[in-house]
């Protein structure tokens, strides 16, 4: 994300990041973990999130646990939240994912999770060497 894009073009790219992060994530989920964080997701997650992320698709490996084949979880952005991001954050976006019609199941197809998820997701310029 570029520091001199307008407040509206920063939300508009911090809509695309989150979409673009989002769709591997579902294509993680449904593999179950089994590959770990894709590459081309680094690209979207640093820092704690992205150790985050790690843990939870090595648990869910683990576990023998997936996204349900065939579904897929929806996510609407509730928000733009220009008031508080954290100093480093130049925009945040309030999201909830509903995975209710995509439920994580065992390896004998047995419901293990679903529902619904808010987060507050922070974006911020990273310059890559």
């Amino acid at each position: 994300m570029s520091a001199s894009l307008s407040q509206d073009e920063l939300y508009a790219e911090a809509e695309r990041v989150y979409r673009a992060y989002f769709e591997l994530e579902q294509q993680a989920f449904l593999e179950g973990g089994v590959n770990g964080v894709p590459v081309e997701m680094n690209q979207y997650i640093m820092g704690w999130y992205a150790k985050s992320e790690n843990t939870v698709l090595a648990q869910m490996a683990e576990r023998r646990v997936r996204m349900q084949e065939g579904t897929r979880s929806q996510y609407t952005v509730l928000e733009q939240v220009p008031d508080d991001p954290p100093s480093d954050s130049l925009v945040s976006l309030s999201v909830c994912i509903d995975s209710t019609a995509s439920p994580l199941v065992d390896a004998d197809g047995n419901f293990v999770a679903g529902g619904y998820d808010l987060s507050r997701v922070f974006f911020k310029y990273e310059a890559y060497s």
